[in-house]
């Protein structure tokens, strides 16, 4: 695919992603590219999330030291094994409780969609960076769009991969999912940060 395609396919995921998704599954991308492409993704948001978090001071309270301990301050490499490791998580819980709730499509139609999604919205976030820096005082207003616009996206892509007949079963297979995925990780990142700050 030429840089023009996917340029093109961005928008299309911006304006509607049904038709985007849609289109992604008729590619038949290889499941092995798609996890290959999911990792690389996953990492190079969580280095350059790490990457922001040394850019400026540290608040000189109970706050700054709770960063200081994090694992996306203090050990940037394991904070991106362990973004890589909830991207994976992630995407068979979406399958597996779409599976639960009637849907029909196969794992790798999830991946397709949920790989393309987490491109989509790495751009986004670089975009957001700099126009936060261009526009502090929209820097809120344009998180929360993003964030709206995360939701239908996501809602309906999940819609297009598991064939299901109602948008609504899609959102409450996002809701389901999340909820279960922020359970366990919030356990598991929660022993892991705790080790961390304990060793510092």
């Amino acid at each position: 695919m030429t840089a023009s395609a996917l340029v093109s396919l961005f928008v299309l995921t911006l304006r509607n992603p049904r038709e985007a998704g849609e289109y992604i599954l008729s590619l038949r991308l290889p499941a092995q590219a798609l996890w290959i492409g999911l990792s690389l993704i996953s990492v190079m948001t969580s280095l350059v999330f790490s990457g922001l978090m040394r850019l400026g001071p540290l608040p000189q309270d109970q706050f700054g030291e709770i960063i200081s301990g994090s694992p996306a301050y203090s050990a940037p490499l394991v904070f991106a094994l362990m973004q890589w490791g909830r991207a994976i998580l992630t995407v068979f819980v979406f399958f597996w409780v779409g599976r639960i709730m009637g849907g029909r499509g196969p794992l790798e139609d999830v991946l397709a969609v949920l790989t393309w999604l987490q491109a989509v919205t790495f751009v986004i976030m670089l975009g957001l960076l700099v126009g936060g820096l261009v526009l502090p005082f929209l820097t809120s207003l344009m998180i929360l769009a993003a964030f709206v616009w995360w939701l239908w996206a996501v809602t309906t892509l999940l819609n297009v991969a598991h064939g299901f007949d109602s948008p609504m079963r899609a959102v409450g297979v996002l809701i389901l999912s999340l909820l279960g995925v922020t359970i366990g990780l919030s356990l598991f990142f929660g022993a892991v940060a705790g080790l961390f700050m304990g060793v510092s």
